[in-house]
């Protein structure tokens, strides 16, 4: 675990994002939701539009929610506003998540896609209850050890979600953690020590805030 804080971690981890894109050949990238990559997005549009050769990029989503791609809590909806749109160059995959067996129909284009290899960046952020991607605290996703991508009910939420699970985050080349804001910091200090669901993501490099980091 490598801990990377500072008082700008959208714009250390877009600078170091940008700079390991252009060493990859046909780099490969995994994007979660939220309100901090939206942040993050949003630099890389205003700031590297140009910096990288972006029709090289293949993104894939971390995760979504079980709504249309037009619903407003849709992670799709927000990338595509916030990056895929801007950057038309992109070529990206969605979690068609609204449908039976997209879970399977995900996990076949990963295959395709990435042809045996890991994914080469995954972004991932963390609630304030530790969960990241959408493997959230005593759900059975937690415990899948062969599939890459499941829907996972989540009682406390009250609703389903479609997430990438622990084997094809863990196997990724770079996993890199975006958060901030001292209402983590408590979940934070639990992921130090080896608790909560984000503390299972293995070699992970955080790039946090200093309230976050307490």
């Amino acid at each position: 675990m490598q801990i990377h804080v500072s008082e700008t971690p959208v714009q250390t981890l877009a600078a170091r994002l940008v700079e390991t894109l252009n060493t990859i050949d046909a780099p490969t990238l995994a994007l979660s939701g939220g309100s901090t990559p939206r942040v993050l997005f949003d630099l890389l549009v205003s700031e590297y539009a140009e910096a990288v050769d972006w029709g090289k990029v293949r993104v894939f989503q971390v995760d979504e929610r079980c709504v249309p791609p037009t619903h407003a809590d849709s992670n799709w909806a927000m990338i595509g506003k916030h990056l895929l749109r801007p950057i038309d160059r992109i070529r990206a995959f969605r979690m068609e998540a609204e449908r039976d067996g997209a879970d399977k129909e995900y996990a076949a284009i990963l295959d395709q896609e990435l042809d045996g290899a890991p994914i080469d960046i995954v972004l991932l952020g963390m609630g304030g209850d530790g969960h990241t991607a959408s493997l959230f605290p005593g759900t059975d996703a937690l415990n899948e050890t062969d599939r890459t991508v499941v829907f996972n009910a989540v009682p406390q939420l009250d609703t389903t979600r479609m997430t990438m699970t622990y084997p094809i985050l863990n196997a990724a080349r770079n996993k890199w953690f975006l958060s901030k804001g001292g209402d983590k910091a408590e979940a934070f200090a639990q992921v130090k020590v080896g608790n909560l669901p984000a503390a299972r993501i293995t070699d992970a490099e955080w790039f946090i805030d200093k309230e976050m980091a307490g």
